[in-house]
């Protein structure tokens, strides 16, 4: 007799038991227990069989479950001191999980700083100037520099068309002595550039008075990236207005589902004692872990890869994770589990009752400080805020599983559904987007000296204004040094490019993606941004345009003549002549030098008008 069918005959044992007892005795109804979260589903077909997976189109950070436990991160005096602020958390049970987790804990999974208040403003129907100006948390940090330094063209008005900084300022200076300077006429950055120290003044200085603006009294603060505001991942996900209301298959790098699908055959309690062919863990110490006692746990039919494979309940098993500093974190430990959905969060087993054949799940997060130019990378705690409740499943049920070979516990691509109910905004099929519009010049100033600044990420963006390709992935092509591939995304990144590649190979299921761009199969926009998401392209470009940029500087150029010689080594290679025209492997016309149609366009992303430029 089977160890499964001996536990099926004791099962239903216990059932017959309780039937008799119930005919013996008044039946008191046990207290209930917590009802299961509303959480939408949506079914997928695979094999000839559904499973029932999240519907992220109706999800989001305000309407997921409460959490279930408190907690807290304390971060060192000794650290905070370095660091010059305080990254300690501390959250109880019941909380919103959009008051507890901060932009930053998704900088690398769901990309959230790249939203801007005017997208999340047309995604929930918000009217901005109805908005207080107190609701966007991180204003309560920004000094006057660093919203100069943040806004195109900010700088370039004057004091009394930005209510919010007119009071600020004017607490500190007096009006007289403004006046006396130049008129009306004096900007924001002449007014810096006298009195350097009132960009220092910070916003929070307001207090209640933030309560008083809108958010659309200080112009073009909603047009920007989140992520262009200082210490912008501090910020709460509640704490941006209509943020904690997009649904997740709506973020910049939405959240789905894909990978194998497992039918639990047996549910097992606390019991059961050395299980070793296990499917959970953590991206620490792999998603092998087995287990040597109290092993709560699902046991898996189906396909060869999932079949007999356990899955333990966190409850009952710990594992390594985090990574960086902040790994030590509640002792360096998670529930082991998975990532079917990518790494926002970790799915684990939670509440298992071998008695009814049922399990339940839940979802942890983690707390991330990521590095900047002057910041350190502090790296990402353990997944341990939580438990969230998640879905409940029983004996025979399907579920997503995620990614099997190799062990990543993550996503991966596959022939498997990919569940994903986007709809208008970021999220929608790149090659649907619209394309940039044209920028109005009216009233924009000409750019002062650079003294030799280069604006990365202004760059970067004229660099993909000018490319305005009508598809996410060029045809195959080779460029004059004989390097062969294809186009991917706004800016010209190629296939053959090792940085583009190591990028794509990182992710799960990324060298078939390559496989598949190198073969010429059909690749669409969405699984370009997937595997080498919007961010990842900026950064890549970034760091060309840096190299290029010194090489280009040490040949003695600046300003309007320093971005021509960037745009024509970029888009043509370091052999590339410096008069006529430069074309990419597809033969589309970028730049011609006398045009200085790139110079104009990077002016225009820092809210200037270009002026010459030469050699030094």
């Amino acid at each position: 007799m089977t160890h499964r069918f001996q536990r099926r005959l004791q099962r239903l044992a216990l059932v017959a038991l309780g039937l008799i007892a119930a005919s013996l005795i008044w039946f008191n109804p046990a207290p209930q227990a917590a009802t299961e979260p509303w959480i939408p589903t949506v079914p997928v077909q695979w094999d000839e069989q559904y499973a029932r997976v999240p519907d992220w189109s109706q999800l989001t950070f305000s309407n997921l479950p409460p959490l279930l436990s408190s907690g807290a991160v304390e971060i060192l005096g000794d650290l905070v001191s370095s660091l010059g602020y305080d990254p300690s958390r501390i959250w109880q049970a019941g909380q919103s999980v959009a008051e507890v987790l901060k932009l930053g804990d998704f900088q690398t999974s769901l990309y959230p700083q790249l939203f801007n208040l005017q997208t999340l403003a047309q995604m929930g129907q918000i009217d901005l100037s109805q908005v207080a100006l107190s609701a966007l948390e991180m204003v309560g940090w920004q000094r006057v520099e660093d919203l100069v330094s943040a806004i195109p063209g900010l700088g370039n008005l004057r004091l009394d068309q930005v209510p919010p900084l007119e009071t600020l300022i004017s607490e500190v200076l007096p009006a007289s002595s403004i006046q006396g300077l130049d008129g009306n006429d004096l900007t924001l950055s002449s007014l810096l550039t006298e009195f350097p120290d009132l960009g220092q003044l910070n916003l929070g200085q307001l207090s209640e008075q933030l309560n008083s603006f809108a958010l659309t009294d200080i112009p073009g603060l909603t047009g920007i990236s989140l992520q262009n505001f200082r210490d912008w991942g501090n910020s709460t996900i509640g704490g941006v207005p209509g943020l904690a209301s997009v649904p997740l298959d709506q973020m910049p790098n939405p959240l789905s589902g894909v990978g194998a699908i497992g039918q639990i055959d047996m549910v097992y309690g606390q019991a059961e004692t050395q299980r070793q062919t296990t499917i959970s863990g953590s991206k620490q110490a792999g998603f092998q872990v087995p287990c040597e006692e109290s092993c709560a746990h699902v046991e898996f039919a189906g396909i060869p890869g999932l079949h007999g494979k356990q899955w333990i309940s966190g409850q009952v098993q710990q594992v390594p994770g985090g990574e960086g500093f902040l790994s030590f974190v509640n002792g360096g430990q998670e529930p082991t589990g998975r990532h079917p959905f990518g790494d926002a969060f970790k799915v684990a087993l939670w509440d298992v009752d071998e008695s009814s054949g049922t399990v339940s799940t839940a979802l942890f997060f983690r707390m991330c400080q990521r590095g900047g130019f002057l910041t350190p990378d502090l790296g990402c705690t353990p997944y341990f805020i939580g438990p969230v409740p998640f879905m409940t499943y029983k004996e025979t049920d399907f579920m997503l599983v995620g990614a099997v070979d190799g062990g990543s516990g993550g996503q991966a691509a596959s022939s498997l559904p990919v569940v994903s109910t986007s709809l208008d905004g970021l999220s929608q099929p790149a090659s649907q987007r619209a394309q940039p519009q044209a920028v109005d010049l009216t009233g924009l100033q000409p750019c002062e000296p650079s003294n030799g600044e280069l604006d990365l990420g202004a760059l970067s963006t004229a660099i993909s204004t000018l490319s305005r390709y009508p598809t996410a992935i060029g045809p195959y092509g080779c460029d004059i040094q004989g390097h062969c591939g294809r186009r991917l995304g706004p800016y010209p990144l190629m296939s053959y490019q090792p940085e583009v590649q190591a990028m794509i190979a990182a992710q799960p299921g990324g060298q078939e993606f390559l496989n598949r761009v190198e073969s010429g199969a059909e690749v669409n926009a969405d699984e370009v941004e997937r595997f080498l998401p919007s961010a990842t392209q900026t950064h890549l470009v970034k760091e060309s345009l840096q190299v290029i940029a010194e090489q280009a500087q040490v040949e003695g150029l600046s300003d309007a003549a320093l971005i021509e010689r960037i745009g024509q080594q970029y888009f043509g290679g370091p052999g590339v002549p410096t008069d006529g025209t430069v074309a990419d492997v597809q033969g589309q016309v970028f730049l011609n030098p006398q045009t200085a149609l790139l110079s104009q366009t990077y002016a225009q992303a820092q809210g200037c008008i270009a002026q010459g430029g030469g050699q030094e």
